[in-house]
């Protein structure tokens, strides 16, 4: 909806089908309500409900109604966690696609987990080999090659006709689960991290919960898991920020796309190792579509676009975007233009440059700005022409909007 917000001038009411699909909670139509005064008044208006939050009767009964709605989600909530909870910890399957290795089968009305021989026999051959030394990469060509199925094809998920393959990282997470012994898993939120892990379902006393046959005994299990740490490699730790300098405004000048940074290492004759970093193009190295321009990331990219930039609007004031209530109406035959009492957006100057604000920026924040006002450059080598700056005529406008 904030795209609609953004152009509140142009309208002077919402209309909801159902309370309860505008808004989750009451705090959030309190502070829908004071956005409609505090942008001209607009109005809030249920299109099935008996209610008009343009009066204050209205809001009334539509914060009573938010009210129980909201304590009826938590109450149905509570519900549905106590019964997943309860679920949890039991031996039945909870209804999701089964492990690799099993399979499930009725009884008593629920469904339960059993060893499937055929992915089974595919599990224990994987684990078989790891432990023999074998890399985790080539299991997953020779699967590909002998044509067996993978466990996207096992769960039945082909809807699209799409040939699914055996990736390393999904027969490794298969072979480190574990559910390869019998036990009940569920999936648990790494601290810090966007993946999930498999841990042990437990039951009141502590022990795990036991939902059908090991496909691999416990002492295959731990030489398995003893294997694939041996062979794992050292994971480098990335940085969450873009290296990449103004990242998505600079531009290959030769075929439009984004140039990125590139960073190579080379091992030196005592031991170290000179790096070096240039900006480069993220098409296919050799493609008759693209130049293949590289460039010095600092030298030729952050210093020279910064001096474009301050030649170009350095002395343009910046300005932020405030929302202008009027009280009046409009009339044709008094005023020629229906700006001048209907309610719309100002731009304020905040007393700076955008030369002075760009001065102590870091490349990022300057990246941030450009890329909010839709700032581009397409770079060339010199030989070429140079970089060429695009500068769309409502930057201004574009920028005001983020400007505190």
């Amino acid at each position: 909806m904030s795209r609609w917000l953004d152009r509140a001038p142009e309208f002077d009411v919402i209309v909801f089908w159902r309370l309860d699909r505008f808004v989750r909670r009451v705090g959030d139509l309190h502070r829908m309500i004071e956005w409609t005064v505090s942008h001209g008044g607009k109005g809030l208006v249920s299109a099935t409900e008996p209610f008009d939050l343009t009066s204050s009767a209205g809001q009334a009964a539509a914060t009573m109604i938010a009210t129980f709605a909201q304590m009826e989600a938590q109450a149905a909530a509570e519900r549905v966690a106590s019964s997943r909870a309860h679920l949890l910890t039991s031996t039945r399957w909870g209804g999701s696609s089964p492990p690799f290795g099993y399979r499930t089968y009725p009884k008593d009305g629920a469904r339960y987990l059993e060893v499937n021989p055929q992915t089974a026999n595919i599990v224990r051959e994987a684990a078989r080999r790891v432990i023999n030394g074998e890399p985790v990469n080539a299991i997953c060509r020779d699967f590909e090659e002998r044509g067996l199925p993978s466990p996207a094809d096992t769960y039945q998920r082909n809807k699209s006709g799409k040939d699914f393959v055996w990736y390393p990282r999904t027969l490794k997470g298969i072979l480190t689960s574990p559910t390869l012994l019998g036990w009940k898993t569920r999936s648990e939120d790494v601290p810090g991290k966007k993946y999930k892990r498999r841990v042990l379902v437990r039951d009141r006393d502590g022990c795990p919960v036991r939902v059908a046959e090991a496909v691999l005994d416990q002492d295959v299990f731990d030489c398995l898991q003893e294997a694939l740490a041996r062979s794992a490699s050292p994971v480098t730790r990335r940085s969450t920020a873009p290296r990449t300098p103004l990242l998505n405004v600079i531009k290959c000048g030769g075929c439009g796309k984004n140039l990125q940074l590139h960073t190579s290492r080379k091992r030196r004759k005592d031991g170290t190792y000179r790096v070096t970093e240039k900006i480069r193009c993220l098409s296919r190295v050799g493609s008759p579509a693209c130049p293949g321009y590289v460039f010095a990331p600092t030298e030729e990219i952050v210093i020279p676009i910064r001096h474009m930039l301050v030649e170009a609007v350095g002395d343009v004031p910046v300005t932020r975007r405030v929302y202008v209530r009027c009280a009046g109406t409009w009339d044709e035959s008094t005023h020629p233009s229906p700006d001048v009492d209907q309610d719309h957006w100002r731009f304020v100057p905040l007393g700076t440059t955008f030369a002075e604000r760009w001065q102590d920026m870091t490349v990022t924040e300057l990246g941030e700005d450009l890329s909010q006002a839709g700032v581009t450059v397409r770079c060339h080598p010199p030989e070429g022409g140079g970089h060429a700056l695009e500068i769309p005529d409502d930057f201004r406008e574009r920028l005001a909007k983020s400007v505190g």
